[in-house]
């Protein structure tokens, strides 16, 4: 499941999205509700880079995003997934909202060059039972705006932090 998330996450998303940023912080997300059987009842994409808010995800990035049950005798009723970009050498992770349950979470180092590419990728931690798939392979494919102050050969430093998290409410 969470392979088809990272490819929505990865690939050029029905969403227009802004052209992504290496020098300041960043995040996109994409949630998902679902009612007591499992069956997804809407799916939204939200970015920080974008003033328009949570967008509905056309029907082909929705149906790419199953809804797993939850152990024992609950559902997820939200599911979301998470990239955050944190520049720099200093890892902003974000709070989850009170209620909302770590699934699985895995953060990358990445240097980018002057050309916006990403130069260097390595996983430096993970956690939960859910770690997404979405990793250097797929981050070395991503492109940021190129920036005309930083010279070619001083690589920018940053984090991506790659997260599922889930609401979990009770279901008699």
């Amino acid at each position: 499941m969470l392979a088809l998330v990272a490819a929505v996450l990865a690939a050029s998303t029905p969403i227009p999205t802004p052209m992504l940023e290496a020098s300041v912080p960043w995040w996109e997300r994409i949630t998902v509700t679902v009612d007591d059987k499992g069956a997804q009842q809407s799916c939204k994409y939200q970015s920080s880079l974008s003033a328009k808010g949570a967008e509905t995800c056309d029907k082909a990035m929705a149906s790419t995003i199953a809804s797993p049950k939850s152990e024992g005798s609950g559902a997820f009723s939200k599911l979301t997934f998470e990239r955050r970009f944190s520049p720099g050498a200093r890892l902003e992770n974000g709070r989850l909202e009170t209620g909302d349950k770590l699934l699985g979470q895995q953060v990358m180092f990445l240097t980018i060059d002057g050309d916006g590419s990403i130069q260097s990728c390595r996983v430096v931690g993970t956690s939960g039972d859910m770690i997404p798939t979405y990793g250097c392979e797929q981050a070395k494919s991503e492109q940021f705006r190129a920036q005309a102050s930083a010279p070619s050969d001083a690589p920018r430093q940053a984090f991506m932090t790659i997260r599922v998290y889930g609401h979990q409410e009770q279901i008699a």
